[in-house]
């Protein structure tokens, strides 16, 4: 297939922000949104999150299908569509500067359907100040984040640095055509080559595909859509990889 691997771009991110909320779409993410997003609002994350693009210690990915004209989102030289990103992000580098760290970076969670990454030490309590789309029930988001939060300091700790995928979204129109694959190969490959632990979590509809790469659940999370006006429980799941020794690849 005609798939490339691109860093993403300040110019990407409205097709970055696009992607992500229609591949997340589902009961989540109407309990998490007062109302359908708005296109005011995706442009405002979009440009909001253009400063996040080239931080240290973070990666943006985004796969290209060479084969397909850009999108409206894309840009004029994409040479093709951007069909896939993906965020890494390693954690824990200076575990000192924590605290000032916490004030300029986002640490979001590949299976949360949201548009806008916020960590709350109460319901409304922001990482930092961002655009955050009026549609958003922050406190419902809070209800997820805290506790995914908490489990993963559990399970990694604070102060060991680790690897973790920050986000992973492929465009519906082409899920199941390996561009999430490739995206995954990438920080997998990383990840040995540094010699660190991979954490994520995940949806109950990724967990399979995180497991062929050699994630395992140390934890599962339940979400209770009911308590915010949907219907049925959502499960998220704390997932590790060890990293593979260069002997072994």
């Amino acid at each position: 297939m005609p798939f490339e691997l691109h860093p993403l771009r300040p110019v990407d991110t409205v097709s970055w922000i696009r992607t992500r909320a229609l591949a997340y779409y589902g009961p989540t993410h109407d309990v998490l949104h007062k109302v359908p997003i708005s296109e005011t609002s995706i442009l405002g994350v979009a440009e909001d999150r253009k400063h996040e693009v080239g931080a240290p210690n973070v990666w943006h990915w985004k796969i290209v299908d060479t084969a397909l004209p850009p999108s409206r989102d894309d840009p004029e030289d994409n040479g093709g569509r951007t069909i896939a990103v993906a965020v890494w992000k390693m954690m824990n580098i200076d575990s000192k500067d924590e605290e000032k760290k916490e004030e300029k970076e986002v640490t979001g969670h590949a299976s949360i359907p949201a548009e806008v990454e916020v960590k709350t030490n109460g319901p409304l309590g922001p990482r930092y100040p961002s655009f955050l789309p009026p549609e958003l029930r922050i406190d419902a988001l809070a209800s997820i984040f805290d506790p995914l939060d908490a489990s993963r300091d559990e399970i990694m700790g604070t102060e060991n640095t680790f690897f973790m995928l920050n986000s992973l979204a492929t465009h519906p129109d082409h899920q199941g055509r390996g561009a999430g694959n490739l995206l995954l190969n990438w920080g997998t490959e990383k990840a040995d080559d540094e010699g660190l632990v991979t954490y994520l979590d995940a949806t109950q509809i990724a967990r399979p595909i995180y497991e062929k790469k050699g994630f395992e659940v140390r934890r599962a999370v339940e979400w209770d859509r009911t308590k915010w006006g949907g219907e049925g429980k959502d499960v998220h799941y704390c997932m590790v990889r060890q990293p593979k020794s260069a002997n072994k690849r």
